[in-house]
């Protein structure tokens, strides 16, 4: 099996540059070709495989297949139409308990995206007690939470923006994030969710 690389249209999203786009694109290309290549270099996992080659192996693979997932999950969402999600949506709904509303939410988002350094802002459902998160993950192949589905992702590494943004216009790259999310497909990734199992007596 080997992992494809997924076609976005792009063409709508405003106050990104081509060229921004383009080069983020390409990362996402790269991400795929590595994981692809690690994925016909697979070691040997017998009892009898070297532990260190083994152990370098399955770290690079966290880091190859994550950063093929996560960017899948932004660029899904860029369609370039903005507004809000519906006020009765199940995206709306799920946050209320722990944001209040959208706008409490999205404040969280902006704040958590103050973070120094590089990495993802995620919003995240527990499966196990369908709670929406917020969260700040720094390397994405080794803080992950476990157990949980990514709602929205946004991509804060310098790659991302550094073309049309300098590090101190982040917020305005976070602005402009914003205006390019197609809810719908946010709203969609919450109605795809199985509900909770019901705990065990």
């Amino acid at each position: 099996m080997t992992y494809q690389v997924r076609a976005f249209d792009l063409s709508g999203v405003q106050g990104l540059s081509k060229k921004a786009i383009d080069l983020h694109l390409g990362l996402y290309k790269t991400y795929v070709e590595q994981l692809n290549k690690l994925l016909e270099q697979s070691p040997d996992r017998s009892a009898s495989a070297a532990p260190l080659a083994l152990d370098g192996y399955n770290r690079r693979f966290a880091f190859e297949f994550n950063g093929v997932a996560l960017h899948e999950l932004f660029f899904e969402q860029l369609g370039g139409k903005p507004r809000q999600p519906k006020s009765d949506s199940g995206f709306t709904d799920a946050i209320h308990d722990d944001y209040v509303d959208f706008n409490g939410w999205k404040a969280s988002i902006e704040a958590l995206a103050k973070t120094r350094g590089v990495g993802w802002v995620l919003t995240l459902r527990d499966r196990g007690h369908d709670r929406m998160y917020n969260c700040w993950i720094d390397l994405h192949h080794l803080h992950m939470p476990a157990n949980c589905d990514v709602i929205f992702a946004l991509d804060l590494w310098e790659h991302a923006y550094m073309i049309d943004f300098t590090a101190a216009q982040r917020a305005d790259y976070v602005k402009i994030i914003f205006e390019n999310v197609d809810w719908a497909m946010v709203e969609q990734r919450c109605k795809a969710l199985k509900a909770p199992q019901p705990a065990h007596a």
